[in-house]
This record gives structure tokens, sequence and C-alpha cells, in this order.
């Protein structure tokens, strides 16, 4: 637990992901607040509930848990507060939330069909599978209370409101205080690592994949005037200007490094994102798809590439 203002403090909150551990935020406005959860692990939930000790407040204290976004690092621990804690988050948390059956039948399929027609042998989809399965497992079941979208202000946060930052989830979050230019930032913005802009299905009213780089891009634009970022992992960013011109400059850059790769032949996102990703593409196939498919995405926005559907393949190629 680490004061960081007069009214925020930051639990920093053991994960088994590769990411390390997850910072959650706790609030004293007019309601007491925590911003995301951690995962559902027995470690995480000893460390949520020692810390908030230390704060001197216990989960039945908190009045309202703001979710940054789905992810089962930042809502696994949903379950340990009450029902008279109401969960704010934005409305696509909902379903991750509900675990319905057909939401989860719809998205296994979505991804099966995107893996097969980019190229993705069939024994890798079933290992992507299988490690989303098992991810999934550190989630929480539980309801969003309150809507939270662009603007949003929050009753018992007087001076905060809400900026839609989607891009690493469709459901993306981030807080922002303008008084002091503070931003509550969830995974939009992270110091020492460049967060993965994750493919996701369309949601209910959607006919297509939202092309989630080119959305995280602009969402990252958007923050440009924040003077402080408080993280989902790490430390807090200063002057958040500098980083993100860093992130969308190495976007560009890796955007390059693709197009180079791709030669003077037609090739699918699979075997593009072996040639860059060779030495992780079979232990994280979800994460290095979803960067080579959103660089492609950029560089198709950029007319750099054109894509051809052959047969039920999607190549691309250089213009």
């Amino acid at each position: 637990m680490q004061a960081l203002t007069k009214d925020i403090s930051r639990l920093t909150i053991p994960t088994p992901f590769l990411v390390g551990p997850v910072n959650c935020y706790l609030i004293r406005g007019e309601a007491l607040v925590l911003v995301d959860t951690g995962p559902k692990t027995t470690e995480a939930r000893e460390a949520l509930r020692r810390q908030l000790a230390e704060n001197k407040v216990s989960a039945e204290d908190i009045d309202l848990v703001i979710l940054t976004h789905h992810h089962p690092d930042h809502i696994g621990l949903l379950e340990e507060f009450p029902p008279k804690t109401k969960v704010h988050a934005h409305p696509k948390v909902r379903p991750w939330l509900k675990a319905e059956d057909l939401f989860f039948k719809q998205a296994r399929l979505f991804y099966h069909d995107l893996y097969m027609t980019h190229g993705v042998p069939v024994s890798l989809i079933a290992l992507i599978e299988k490690q989303n399965a098992n991810y999934l497992r550190f989630a929480s079941a539980g309801n969003v209370d309150v809507e939270l979208t662009e603007r949003s202000v929050i009753d018992g946060l007087e001076g905060w409101s809400v900026l839609e930052t989607p891009g690493h989830a469709q459901s993306h979050i981030s807080l922002y205080r303008e008084a002091d230019g503070v931003m509550l930032a969830g995974d939009h913005l992270i110091e020492h690592i460049s967060s993965n802009a994750i493919i996701e299905p369309p949601y209910d009213g959607e006919s297509t994949r939202p092309k989630t780089l080119l959305q995280y891009r602009n969402s990252l634009k958007k923050c440009r005037h924040v003077k402080t970022a408080y993280s989902g992992h790490g430390k807090e960013v200063i002057a958040p200007r500098n980083l993100i011109q860093a992130r969308l400059a190495e976007q560009e850059k890796k955007a390059a490094q693709f197009k180079a790769l791709m030669g003077d032949q037609p090739v699918t996102c699979y075997d593009l994102c072996v040639r860059k990703y060779d030495h992780v593409v079979q232990k994280q196939p979800a994460l290095t798809i979803s960067e080579t498919l959103g660089h492609l995405d950029l560089l198709e926005e950029q007319g750099e590439v054109c894509m051809t559907l052959e047969g039920n393949t999607i190549y691309y190629q250089r213009v």
C-alpha cells in the first residue's frame, strides 16, 4: 500500500500472469471507492484484504468499485464485496461478468473463424482456446450497477469524469480529474511496457471486429493533456505526453518492420507473425497474432498494404 495523494492510495496485488502485479486504487471522496480488484487467487485475496486493512478499511466499507476494463486481473476479486457495493463499469464489461453461455460461445466462434481465415494452424487454435479458458478462471461473476461512458460523472466522486479509452480492451475506461490533471489509467498507459491492443469479437449491435490498434492510437492521443497517469501495472507516468508520443512512434516503426518482412509475395497474418515472433508465437499465440493483425490494420489504413481474400484465407501484400 502506498499513499500517492491526500486522497489516493495504491494497492499492489500479485497476479499469476507475466505482466506481474496489478495496481488497484483506493480513493477517499464523498464515497469510498476502489478502482479494480486483482485476480481471483488466494494470494491476491490475502493481499487485497491486508492492504485494505492497512488503510483502516475492509471490503464491507467500500461504497463502490470501478472497473477500468474486463480483464481477469482487474475484475477477479469482485465477489469479495457485498451486494450493497455498487459496481461501476463500461457497458461492455457486463457480458464478461454475467458469464452468459451464448456470449462466450459466440466469442469462441469468432476467434476460431478469425484465426482460420488468417492462416493459423488448427493445433495452435486449440492451444489458444485452452489458454483463454485457463485465463478466464481468474475472473469473477457479478453485475454492472452503473454504466460509465464518455464524460460520465460518478456520484460520490466529485471532480472526476470518465474517458473512454478503448484499444487494449473494448471495455476500457480511464478516470480523469481536471483539477490536478491526474488520470487513473488502468492498462491504457503503462510506463515499462506497451499495452497490447487485443483483438476482440464484435459486441451486440456491431457487425465487424474492431480495429483495436487504430482505436488505441486514437485513445492515446486524447490523453496527451494529462499531467500524471497512475497505471494498472508499474509506477506512475509523469508527463504522459512524452510517453504517448514515444508509443505512437514505436507503433509506426514496428509497422514498417512488418512491411519489410512481407517481401513481394502475398502473406497471411500468421505467416508474418511467425517471421516477426518466431521465438514466442508458440508461447503467446493470441497476443502475437493480435499484435501482428493490429499493425496490418495500421498499414492498410496508411495505404501501405492491401488485403485480398482467396478462398477462405485472407492475404496481405505490399502496395
